[in-house]
């Protein structure tokens, strides 16, 4: 199964966009997936349904720190490397969906509320923006880490 895949099924069992993407890769660096996906799980809807930053993006951004991340306060070069894959990694998504906020990505609908998360529903914005977008972000954090030398 191949990340995305991987992905594309964690979303479709009920796990949130951050959780499906961040338990994707999370296997492949040590972290259990049951884990990650509860590490990831307050992340979701832009962190606990604020739709703030899209849960997809926290979920690439949360597997480019795994990989390429620090692990002491002496690793300042990893910290810095994954600063930059971060900032890349968001342009790229904002390049692509023309934002990186889960407000503006479902088009302003709110999901704390029942009307917001029909309109969502009606609209067919799951389809249309939360799983291209949980896909896009495995495959470029995919390309990120390619482009250093990892898989």
């Amino acid at each position: 199964m191949t990340r995305t895949e991987k992905a594309e099924a964690l979303h479709a069992s009920g796990c949130a966009c951050s959780q499906a993407v961040f338990g994707a890769f999370a296997a492949e660096y040590g972290v259990e997936t049951g884990l990650a996906v509860r590490l990831a799980s307050g992340l979701g809807a832009g962190i606990g349904r604020l739709q703030l930053t899209c849960g997809a993006v926290s979920g690439g951004v949360l597997a480019l720190g795994l990989a390429l991340g620090n692990a002491t306060g002496a690793e300042q070069d990893k910290k810095e490397a994954s600063y930059a894959a971060a900032r890349e990694f968001v342009a790229a998504i904002e390049a692509e969906f023309g934002a990186s906020g889960c407000r503006e990505l479902l088009e302003g609908n709110d999901l704390r509320t029942e009307e917001g998360k029909e309109r969502i529903k009606a609209a067919g914005l799951q389809q249309k923006v939360c799983a291209p977008i949980i896909r896009r972000s495995v495959e470029l954090v995919e390309e990120a880490l390619a482009a250093r030398g990892l898989r």
